[in-house]
């Protein structure tokens, strides 16, 4: 161990050989203790505060979302695949689909220089789309846009800005329109829905715990999502 710190001049450095493993196991104790005790004083360097992804998406993008998914059939995994179109959060997407069906609202960003596009809808726009409907009270979001389109030119809007136009300014709620195919009330499939009826209404069949289904359309809606 000769000539290790021999050019030690610090007269409050004493040197004393360690002739035991035990006093050895002592001095590196100490050494650490002293540098646990430094890095805690050492202050934590703070990660900046990131920003919520749900409110990063512009307006147009959540306007689009929801434009997408009115014009798309509703079918199973169709949120996924428009989320995925737009580069959209799933989980996201969800959120803002479903408080479009109970409220139809759209999410828009929550900021106080913004809060959403500037309405395109002037006084005369309001006064004809209601000349419309008190014409005609069996018009859909297509009819009232193609009218106004035709009425000013150079006018545009979306159907979700027209929705949210109609129902947050002008207390109008427009119901979507559930389609079926044409077969399911067919002449043929109706007649034999009301024979199957017929013949099993006065059997001791328990409705309340065994779900009937009287046409095909009826069972392949209820086994979709099982």
């Amino acid at each position: 161990m000769e000539g290790i710190l021999s050019d030690v001049m610090n007269p409050k450095i004493i040197l004393e050989n360690i002739t035991s493993r035990e006093k050895y196991l002592s001095a590196k104790r100490s050494e650490k203790m002293i540098e646990d005790v430094s890095i805690k004083n050492q202050p934590r360097s703070e990660k900046p505060k990131q920003a919520s992804s749900c409110n990063n998406y512009s307006d147009f993008t959540r306007e689009t979302f929801i434009d997408r998914m009115l014009e798309t059939l509703v079918k199973r995994g169709v949120v996924s695949k428009v989320a995925r179109d737009l580069n959209i959060n799933y989980r996201t997407a969800v959120v803002w689909w479903q408080l479009y069906n109970e409220t139809e609202d759209i999410a828009y960003k929550k900021s106080e220089q913004n809060r959403g596009q500037k309405s395109s809808f002037t006084t005369a726009h309001n006064e004809y789309i209601n000349e419309l409907l008190d014409n005609d009270q069996q018009l859909v979001s297509d009819d009232i846009m193609g009218n106004l389109t035709k009425k000013s030119d150079g006018f545009t809007i979306s159907k979700s800005q027209l929705n949210n136009h109609l129902r947050n300014t002008m207390f109008i709620t427009i119901k979507k329109p559930v389609f079926e195919a044409e077969v399911r009330n067919s002449a043929e499939n109706l007649q034999t829905s009301y024979e199957w009826f017929m013949k099993w209404k006065g059997s001791d069949l328990d409705y309340t715990r065994n779900r009937i289904f009287i046409e095909q359309a009826g069972f392949n809606i209820n086994m979709r999502y099982n």
